[in-house]
């Protein structure tokens, strides 16, 4: 019983039968190894004779000749490295030599790379913060510098306004309980006759209406005797029928003409909603681009700009088939509603 036992051991060992263990196969006294992802070299049994570690990542193989109590049949300085082919018979001496050095290099290589993205980014938002604080506190004067440097050094002079048969450059139709607001926020800032350095001739009621002379006829002669007309809307306008057939006039020249000759303002705290509800400016609201009295001073130059760039411009609008405009009736539940008081502008800060 015992005989044939060890002869099965001895045929075993002379055959070589593969034997198993963790991570490698062992033939007899050869430790195949190859393509296991091993990171550092296995343990081994002490009679292992060929060791096969081809297609590893073993990072440290130096470090183990050091360390191991493995007998070499020859000196390991004899050993040579057989890939890749670039370093081909090269002693694994000399490895540590010429390739550790540049792992370190490119190690801090890394680092340098990674701090240097590390600044650039923390820059960048840095600048992405100011950017955004600076843009929301001073816009106004950012915008102020920008139109100067440009008026003077890509515009040049202003340019004169345009001679046409027309008297006025723009009427005004806005309630006669906004004058005041009006008056300090618009006619200051574009009618000539209250400063010179104004460049519009504008027609307002208060002023350029003629007494004894039908109402109707005064609003008509007004709006076919201008450029433009500027409604500055507000609850008062909005309750105030003569303003609404005003604007009723107005958008019938725009759509016979098919030119943009109606310039709407918005002011006070009006929802868009409540605009809806108007038939005489809904079309008009629906279809068209208006301007909108900014609750921000700082932002006032900017809206300065867009309407005189309306007045001056004379751009071509399509027409729709709800542009019709029907007779201006306020509504009556409208005439109960509660006027929104205009909020006083105070001075403003700059001419046009």
């Amino acid at each position: 019983m015992w005989t044939s036992a060890l002869q099965l051991v001895f045929i075993g060992f002379y055959l070589q039968v593969p034997t198993c263990y963790p991570s490698c196969t062992f033939y007899g006294l050869v430790a195949n190894c190859p393509s296991r992802n091993h990171y550092w070299v296995p343990t081994l049994p002490p009679n292992i004779t060929h060791l096969y570690l081809q297609m590893n990542f073993i990072k440290s193989f130096l470090k183990w000749l050091n360390v191991t109590n493995v007998t070499f049949a020859s000196p390991t300085e004899e050993y040579r490295c057989e890939f890749p082919a670039a370093l081909q018979n090269l002693p694994l001496g000399n490895f540590s030599r010429v390739i550790e050095p540049c792992g370190e290099d490119d190690a801090k290589a890394i680092q340098d790379l990674q701090l240097a993205l590390f600044i650039f980014n923390a820059v960048l938002v840095i600048t992405v913060i100011l950017s955004g604080f600076i843009y929301a506190r001073l816009r106004g004067h950012i915008f102020i510098i920008y139109k100067t440097i440009v008026g003077r050094v890509l515009e040049g002079p202003k340019p004169n306004l345009p001679v046409d048969e027309v008297q006025y450059d723009a009427f005004l139709s806005f309630s006669e309980n906004d004058y005041g607001w009006v008056e300090a926020a618009l006619l200051k800032k574009l009618d000539n006759q209250f400063s010179e350095e104004n460049l519009f001739r504008c027609c307002f009621e208060a002023r350029d209406f003629l007494p004894g002379e039908d109402h109707l006829t005064n609003i008509r002669d007004a709006i076919w005797s201008s450029r433009k007309t500027v409604c500055v809307v507000s609850k008062e306008f909005l309750k105030d029928g003569w303003c609404l057939e005003a604007f009723t006039l107005a958008q019938g020249r725009m759509l016979e003409e098919l030119t943009d000759v109606l310039v709407m303002v918005v002011v006070g705290k009006m929802a868009h909603y409540q605009l809806m509800k108007y038939q005489a400016v809904r079309a008009f609201v629906q279809r068209r681009e208006y301007l909108t009295w900014p609750e921000d001073p700082q932002d006032l130059e900017w809206f300065y700009e867009r309407l005189v760039s309306k007045i001056l411009k004379d751009t071509k609008v399509k027409k729709f088939a709800e542009d019709q405009p029907e007779p201006a009736q306020p509504d009556a539940q409208t005439q109960e509603e509660e006027g929104i008081q205009l909020e006083n502008i105070g001075p403003i800060p700059c001419q046009l």
